[in-house]
Formats: structure tokens, sequence, C-alpha cells
């Protein structure tokens, strides 16, 4: 118990167990509505661990973050606005406070994304233009599993009730473009937390999606 609250990561991989047991038990109790209320705390939850674990952050990391966070929102607020990035969707209050008609986590779950992802594979020792695009890749596979649950639960909704192929294509070049500068700039990306972050809450879409006899597409 006392290495527990000696090592950042045990402490934040207990912390994050532990959360996502109390949704996964709940879900499984059938009170999923009254869960999913909790989600924009448990995106700062989640972002909050991702930064606590990040290995040695520097200006140009803190820089990359707020840079990520500030051109994902306003892509959004531009994207809600004219259907031309995503395509025609608007976001509903799931998500918490909104901002020119965009939640304010949304802006801070892009680069929670893009470093996590980028996180995830830097132990691979792959090149920085291919690391970025298998991040571009996975994120556009998270979205994946995130869209259905997102419309369930009053996150966003697409005219139409279908999620275009225009989305998956903008948020891969989007991710991509976030994925080079982060992977290029930003050196200590280093964090033992993101993949596990990562696993749980696709674990979390993927049980979700199941109990609600949803469609992924």
């Amino acid at each position: 118990m006392k290495d527990l609250f000696t090592s950042k990561f045990k402490l934040s991989l207990f912390l994050l167990s532990a959360v996502y047991a109390v949704g996964f038990i709940t879900i499984l109790l059938s009170h999923t509505d009254s869960l999913m209320r909790l989600t924009p705390y448990n995106l700062l939850f989640a972002t909050a661990l991702l930064i606590y674990n990040a290995e040695n952050p520097d200006r140009n990391y803190t820089i990359w973050f707020l840079i990520s966070a500030l051109a994902g929102f306003f892509l959004e607020a531009i994207g809600t606005a004219t259907g031309l990035i995503f395509g025609t969707y608007h976001y509903g209050n799931g998500l918490g406070i909104k901002a020119l008609e965009v939640p304010l986590m949304i802006g801070i779950n892009w680069p929670v994304l893009v470093f996590a992802t980028s996180a995830i594979l830097l132990p691979l020792g792959w090149h920085w233009i291919l690391r970025a695009v298998a991040g571009s890749l996975m994120m556009v596979a998270y979205d994946v599993l995130l869209e259905p649950v997102a419309m369930r639960f009053d996150f966003w909704d697409w005219d139409g009730g279908v999620v275009p192929l225009q989305n998956y294509l903008a948020w891969f070049v989007i991710a991509l473009l976030m994925q080079l500068g982060v992977n290029r700039f930003v050196k200590p990306l280093a964090n033992k937390i993101a993949l596990y972050i990562i696993i749980i809450q696709a674990a979390f879409f993927a049980l979700l999606i199941y109990t609600e006899n949803l469609r992924v597409f």
C-alpha cells in the first residue's frame, strides 16, 4: 500500500481502474443514463491523469497541448456553424459547458487523444512521421467507437442520425496535422498511463455499444 502512494503511475492506474470499475458495474446494473451525466468530469479526470504522468513535460509540451486544444475547439466551432469540416452536426448538453455551441471539453479532448496515442507509439521506435500516421489512425478508430455512444447520450448528433464518411476523413487529417506537430517538436512524450486510458475508455465504449444495442456503422 505504501508503494501505491509513492508511485505516480501505480496510484494513477489504481484510481483509473477504480473509477471505471464503478462505471462498468453501474452500466451492468442498468443505471447508465445517470452515470453518463458525469462524462465531463470523467474527461477532466482522464486529462488530469495524463498530464500528471507526463515524463518531464517542458515548455514545448505545454505550448503544443494548448495549441491543439485551441485548434480543436475552433475547428469544431467552425464545423458546427458551417458543416464544411466534419459534416452537419450539433452538440447536445451531455458534455457540459459550451461556448460558440461547442463544449469546452471537446477542445481539451483533442490534445488528450493526440498526446496519449503519441505516447503509446513512442516505445516502438518508429520514425516520427510513421508514428504520426499511426497515431492518427488510432484516433479515427477511437472515434468510430465513440460516435454511437455520443449520439445515444446527447453528446452530439448528426443530421439524419448518420455519421458521414466526411467526419472520419476530417478526423484523420486534423489528427495527422496535430500528430506531426507533436511528434516533431515535443520530445518528452513518454507517458505510462496513456495506454491504459485508451484501452479502458475503448472497453467502456464497447460495453455501452453492446448493452445499449447501438450500431457502429
